[in-house]
């Protein structure tokens, strides 16, 4: 009942994951004057970010939702689903890109959607996967399937956060096993990660999969770091 809803909006009032104001009932997660102000990727940047994969893997094609700059407060939106412990924002600010992009046909002729994994320990220490809530805003959106447990990370490799270019590839290399190679056989994938910054780890990812089955490839993250020179 909405009555219940305001009442509990009133005692535990609900903050924009930007700007930290007091949300109004009608808004949720973000407030109106920071969701007009929400840094969208320029169709320029598209084309770049496919490029990103050049030369290590064969994709289809590849995109971001937002930027994420450093010192940038919509950086809260991937903070909140990260490490708050609100990976639900993540699936919200989802459904609302493949809304936005629905129109560019960038969702056509997918077949499944596989969320990156984390490795045991991680999983074990956040008590979910980040990507496996965005995976869940595109298939609400466009009603594709996701593909759970069949492909794994079979290493904890260390965090790629403050590692160089270089260190982050190496950090990587062969930690994504297969465990049944038949659910991509012939499929339009699409990869989903959080962040798009080297594009090491899905690239480790991806060639993970061609390597076991013939498949076509396409990249979703909800941010792409992107520092302005």
């Amino acid at each position: 009942m909405k009555w219940i809803s305001d009442l509990i909006d009133l005692i535990f009032p609900r903050h924009c994951v930007v700007c930290g104001e007091i949300l109004s009932p009608q808004e949720e997660d973000i407030c109106l004057n920071c969701l007009y102000r929400l840094p969208r990727v320029e169709q320029m940047h598209r084309d770049e970010i496919e490029k990103v994969f050049w030369g290590s893997i064969d994709i289809m094609r590849a995109t971001s939702y937002i930027y994420y700059r450093k010192g940038s407060p919509y950086n809260g939106i991937l903070h909140a689903m990260k490490y708050r412990n609100r990976p639900e924002v993540g699936e919200r600010f989802t459904i609302m890109a493949v809304e936005e992009l629905k129109k560019s046909g960038f969702f056509d002729s997918i077949d499944a959607i596989v969320p990156l994994p984390l490795s045991k320990k991680k999983q074990s220490q956040r008590h979910y996967n980040q990507c496996d809530f965005i995976a869940k805003g595109v298939s609400k959106a466009t009603g594709i399937p996701i593909l759970k447990n069949s492909i794994v990370r079979t290493v904890a490799n260390e965090t790629q956060t403050h590692k160089s270019r270089d260190e982050r590839w190496k950090n990587v290399q062969g930690i994504f096993t297969l465990t049944n190679p038949n659910d991509f056989e012939g499929k339009h994938i699409l990869l989903i990660d959080d962040i798009l910054t080297t594009g090491a780890t899905l690239t480790s990812c991806a060639a993970a999969i061609q390597e076991k089955a013939n498949c076509k490839i396409s990249i979703f993250t909800l941010a792409y770091t992107y520092n302005e020179i």
